[in-house]
């Protein structure tokens, strides 16, 4: 019966910021013209933790939301637009790719089929790579396969 039920989409969290954050956090949140602190909050949030997305992060975000809808330019609304880390967005009729601040790039088609490659200043596309990428021999194992061992 638990099962059933799909995971809250919030949860409430008290944190203890210092007083110094806290006025750095209202005057961007008067800067901004945003309504609330916790708005504001969230929206510094989100930023900070873009700005720590890969390629792959963001692959992941743009695969996840073509399970949600297959709808590209919706893919690029939700995922790409907003997000800090890409630069370059180009959205044809059966494909989105995207460059990022890195140089990295992907797209995806509207058969689902993800790539990923490099993006130059002069805004061309060198995509050839699926995505995901197949696992090689040298790459770790997944952690939970380490929690299973007995000894």
């Amino acid at each position: 019966m638990a099962e059933d039920q799909e995971k809250p989409t919030t949860e409430r969290r008290i944190h203890v910021l210092p007083v110094e954050l806290l006025d750095r956090i209202r005057a961007y949140q008067a800067d901004n013209n945003i309504p609330s602190e916790v708005e504001a909050v969230r929206r510094l949030l989100s930023e900070a933790l873009q700005a720590r997305d890969s390629i792959d992060d963001i692959m992941k975000q743009v695969a996840a939301q073509f399970k949600i809808d297959r709808d590209l330019r919706n893919i690029a609304k939700e995922v790409l637009t907003g997000h800090t880390r890409v630069n370059r967005l180009e959205i044809e009729d059966n494909c989105v790719r995207f460059g990022m601040r890195t140089g990295d790039a992907g797209s995806i088609s509207k058969d689902g089929t993800m790539q990923v490659g490099t993006v130059d200043d002069e805004g061309y596309f060198r995509l050839g790579e699926n995505w995901p990428r197949a696992r090689s021999w040298t790459d770790s194992p997944a952690p939970e396969l380490d929690d299973e061992i007995p000894f």
